[in-house]
């Protein structure tokens, strides 16, 4: 979390004050606090001044490494006292109405809430009409979430980080599958059947040993399951020998942290000219975007230019026919940090411009579960502060194992 970018966002949108109220388990709070393991907590900054975290006192350990930040406990402001207030409305009012009286919270305010209700709702109306000075505008957009856009260098190297240990993982599973006796039809181990389950289970133990989770899931769709996009393969089938199978692996840090994202799809054996032929496209379309995914780049340009290709490969696409289910009927890409999808998006109905500090990937694909396949490349890149962009994905992108 870099201050300096919520006082920019927050001078932008005309707030005076930021309030964000959840658990360690929101990314939004996990953000602003830089990872801080809480149960519940506020996060209050008025613009151009130093944060303030309101924490539970049995958790002072988890929050001293905000050095510049105000830290302050929740047994200092007598919160738990409101606690016998038994109407909820009443006692959201007088919680709320004892932190921004204590702090001098005043002006427009942007407050964001994990646990939003329609109680909280009625207690927000209560503080409009009753705390003289303080205003809630109509802002539609999520400050933090913008916020969280624009990675500092020290996220950037976590990235790094998750992404590199990912691939690593990713490269064991794969040098395994490609050792397996191949002369029956399916990838076997001493002489019993491999199956995508049984892949799955390997490489998330080869994850957790390098401290990431796949708390998302993770694709491994053979055949006919890799054609529909989000399909997650099943895990009771066998692994076949030459049929395409789309890897899609998206872990994050262990305990909650940032994301890594990348897709491969592979073969264990020459797969049908169909195949090869899909996959030759969707690698040099795939590579020419990389190639052009530089800073001050349109997000709507990139997928256009991929829209562009496939369409004159006779592919349908969402453009042609937004009902279409064949084809490539997949967006181009999307950002990559505390979730597995943020901004920019990239796609044809973006209005977003690559930025330093933009970490996206690059994924597109072709999809005929008709004809038994799909396929997807992906790569996860950042633009540095420099305004270079750099790939952070270094897995070959062969389609025959």
């Amino acid at each position: 979390m870099n201050p300096e970018r919520i006082d920019f966002l927050m001078e932008k949108y005309g707030v005076d004050w930021v309030v964000v109220e959840g658990s360690g388990s929101s990314t939004s709070l996990f953000y602003l606090t830089r990872g801080a393991h809480i149960g519940s907590g506020i996060f209050l900054k008025e613009r151009g001044k130093s944060p303030i975290l309101i924490h539970i006192d049995m958790e002072r350990d988890n929050v001293k490494h905000l050095t510049d930040f105000s830290l302050v406990s929740f047994s200092s402001l007598n919160l738990r006292d409101l606690n016998q207030i038994k109407d909820p409305v009443e006692r959201g009012f007088a919680y709320y109405k004892r932190i921004f009286e204590r702090f001098g919270v005043r002006g427009k305010v942007y407050f964001q809430g994990e646990r939003f209700n329609n109680v909280s709702l009625e207690v927000f109306k209560r503080i409009s009409s009753e705390l003289s000075g303080i205003q809630f505008p109509p802002i539609k957009e999520d400050i933090i979430y913008i916020a969280r856009r624009q990675k500092t260098e020290e996220e950037i190297e976590r990235l790094r980080s998750v992404a590199t240990r990912t691939q690593e993982a990713f490269l064991v599973l794969i040098d395994y599958l490609k050792k397996l006796d191949r002369s029956s039809g399916y990838l076997e181990d001493n002489g019993r059947p491999v199956t995508i389950g049984a892949a799955r289970v390997f490489l998330r133990n080869e994850l957790i040993k390098r401290e990431l989770i796949d708390s998302s899931g993770m694709i491994i769709a053979q055949g006919r399951d890799g054609g529909v996009p989000h399909n997650h393969g099943n895990d009771e089938e066998p692994i076949k020998v030459g049929t395409p199978i789309v890897f899609d692996i998206y872990p994050r840090e262990y305990g909650g942290g940032f994301y890594f994202d990348m897709t491969r799809t592979y073969s264990f054996g020459e797969p049908s000219k169909d195949v090869i032929d899909a996959f030759e496209q969707v690698r040099y379309i795939q590579e020419e975007a990389v190639k052009q995914a530089i800073e001050g780049k349109t997000c709507k340009e990139l997928e256009e230019l991929v829209v562009n290709y496939f369409e004159s490969k006779g592919h349908e696409t969402l453009r042609k026919n937004p009902q279409a289910q064949e084809g490539y009927v997949h967006s181009l890409g999307h950002g990559v940090g505390l979730d597995v999808h943020e901004l920019p998006v990239i796609n044809l109905n973006s209005e977003h411009t690559l930025e330093k500090g933009d970490v996206f990937t690059i994924e597109p694909g072709l999809y005929y579960p008709s004809k038994g396949f799909g396929i997807r490349i992906e790569d996860t890149l950042y633009i540095d502060k420099e305004g270079r962009t750099v790939n952070l994905t270094f897995v070959p992108k062969d389609l025959v194992l």
